[in-house]
């Protein structure tokens, strides 16, 4: 409060020290103008008054002249005093003296001003007025005028020079003197003037100061209110984002995650009438849409790299941009919207893109930024969503079959063992061993076992149906997890997997490796007091009776039967 109020009233000062010292200045300027007009006024006077004396003397005579008379009329009509004084010093005329006064007039002979003009011919001064009691200023002027009557009597000797006929006149000493109160009233009456405009200025300075300080008192409160909506905006935009990270941070899912952008754009991209995510396939040559909101989406559903130029670019495509219009392949070209594409990167790695519709060019150019944040903030929850799939797939997943593994196995074979006694479901177990595997190593090699164990496991996985499990149970053991199956149901999809493996003729660079068969054992939970463990159990006895009845087979478990154990070498 205390700067505001030391900034509004500083112009004032400024302007009253300003105005003060122009003040002195202009009173020193005006004294300087007064004291030079008056100065010239008494000169004039003095020299009117001169020309008349002289006139009237050279013509009639002093002697029948009256100095006091010319001397009164000269000062009142000229507002001077006005004083003729003979060269003796003697007052013979005073226009502010009556006549019958000027005997008591002292001698003003040792007047400094009287006494300059008889040396020099005029002299001035400012002094004290005995007379009056008061300060005057004073101009004496010397006049020489020449009597008719010495002029005469030069005559009767003959031409003289005008010298002895100057010579022969009389000197008297004009003096026109102002009262210096009348130059200090005047004086006073500029100041006067010059204060009240003086005062008049800082006064339009005060108020000009005033309604400016009110302007941008207004100004700086529109400024302060806007500012204030534009930060409840923006903690408004950067509280969507955060929500945004944090929920699609937790998302495990695809489908997941596009439940959360939907409400989350639409409240931060204003205008936008339409928008879409597509991601880049694992293959890198393709983008499928995953999902879009808003309007229906006008674009391609599947499309490769090469049809989105944000994608060739590496950075956001505008298809208006400049003047241009230059769209990518994958979008509508007979729609009039503008569209921008952002690719969606995290890691250094590209995603896919996330593409928004607009009717307002104007409304998607405010909106880029937020737009350019949202694109950023999926992308590193698509990352995140990608490494823990792929820390969950090498947690689940045999890394040479790319099959489930035994861990994954037994929490699926638990979790529907649960779910089939408590739904009264049927449940089967295929246990699965690949014949003679030891001695096939021995004879071909590891690399050729594992492409066989790869390609074994690939066929089964195929021709399992949606819903059953295929695992590597360890080794060249394989499991299959058959929820909701009979065991006629099991026996029939068995020998289907037996026969088909069997048909398969396999061969490892350009080498054949023979014929590859399996052995297979059923287990199917027929009552509740069967739990997984027994099921895996029953499922490997049938197992050992498939390879004691001579291999590429399918056995049906039987509980009571448990066969003994063959020879490693013969597996």
């Amino acid at each position: 409060m205390f700067r505001k109020s030391a900034a509004l009233a500083m112009p004032a000062i400024l302007m009253t020290l300003v105005l003060t010292a122009s003040l002195t200045l202009l009173t020193l300027h005006f004294k300087n103008i007064l004291l030079e007009s008056y100065q010239s006024k008494l000169e004039q006077v003095a020299e009117i008054t001169s020309r008349i004396l002289r006139d009237d003397i050279e013509l009639h005579g002093d002697h029948h002249f009256d100095f006091d008379v010319i001397a009164t009329d000269i000062g009142v009509s000229a507002d001077i005093r006005v004083t003729v004084i003979n060269e003796s010093g003697v007052v013979i005329g005073d226009s502010q003296v009556p006549q019958h006064d000027l005997d008591q007039m002292d001698n003003h002979a040792s007047r400094p001003e009287v006494i300059t003009a008889l040396e020099h011919g005029q002299g001035s001064s400012t002094r004290h007025s005995h007379t009056k009691g008061y300060d005057l200023m004073y101009y004496a002027l010397k006049v020489s005028i020449v009597n008719p009557g010495d002029h005469d009597h030069s005559g009767e000797h003959g031409h003289e020079s005008a010298s002895h006929i100057s010579d022969a006149g009389e000197t008297y000493v004009i003096r026109t003197a102002v009262a210096m109160n009348l130059f200090t009233d005047e004086l006073m009456w500029i100041w006067v003037w010059v204060v009240v405009i003086s005062l008049l200025g800082v006064f339009v300075v005060i108020m000009i100061t005033r309604f400016f300080s009110s302007m941008l008192d207004k100004q700086a409160k529109r400024e302060r209110e806007s500012l204030k909506t534009e930060v409840k905006e923006r903690t408004h935009e950067l509280s969507l984002m955060q929500r945004l990270g944090s929920l699609m941070s937790a998302c495990t899912t695809i489908d997941s995650a596009a439940n959360v952008v939907h409400p989350i754009a639409d409240h931060l991209l204003p205008g936008c009438r339409s928008g879409a995510i597509t991601l880049i396939k694992s293959s890198r040559n393709r983008l499928d849409l995953i999902t879009q909101w808003g309007e229906q989406w006008q674009g391609s559903d599947r499309f490769e790299p090469s049809d989105c130029w944000s994608l060739l670019k590496g950075h956001t495509h505008f298809s208006n941009e400049d003047g241009l219009e230059i769209r990518c392949r994958h979008s509508s070209m007979e729609s009039d919207l503008y569209q921008v594409c952002i690719p969606l990167v995290a890691q250094g790695e590209t995603l896919g893109v996330l593409h928004l519709n607009y009717d307002d060019q104007q409304a998607l150019e405010s909106n880029i930024s937020k737009a350019e944040s949202m694109a950023e903030q999926i992308g590193l929850a698509l990352a995140n969503m990608r490494l823990r799939e792929d820390l969950r797939q090498q947690a689940i997943r045999d890394p040479l079959t790319g099959l489930f593994n035994r861990r994954y196995m037994m929490d699926f074979l638990e979790q529907h063992t649960y779910s089939a006694e408590s739904q009264n479901e049927t449940l089967s177990v295929m246990m699965i061993d690949l014949d003679h595997f030891k001695r096939f190593n021995d004879t071909f090699g590891h690399d050729a076992g594992d492409y066989v164990l790869k390609q074994v496991s690939m066929e089964l996985k195929q021709a399992v149906r949606e819903g059953d499990l295929v695992c590597r149970y360890g080794g060249e053991e394989i499991c299959i997890v058959c929820p909701d199956t009979d065991l006629d149901t099991a026996r029939e999809l068995g020998n289907m997997l037996v026969t088909r493996i069997a048909g398969q003729g396999m061969q490892f660079n350009g080498q054949s490796l023979g014929n590859i068969t399996i052995s297979m054992g059923i287990a199917t939970r027929l009552n509740a007091e069967t739990n997984h463990d027994q099921l895996l159990k029953e499922a490997d006895n049938a197992l050992y009776q498939a390879k004691e009845q001579g291999r590429n087979r399918a056995v049906i478990s039987n509980p009571e039967s448990a066969p003994p154990a063959l020879p490693s070498d013969e597996s």
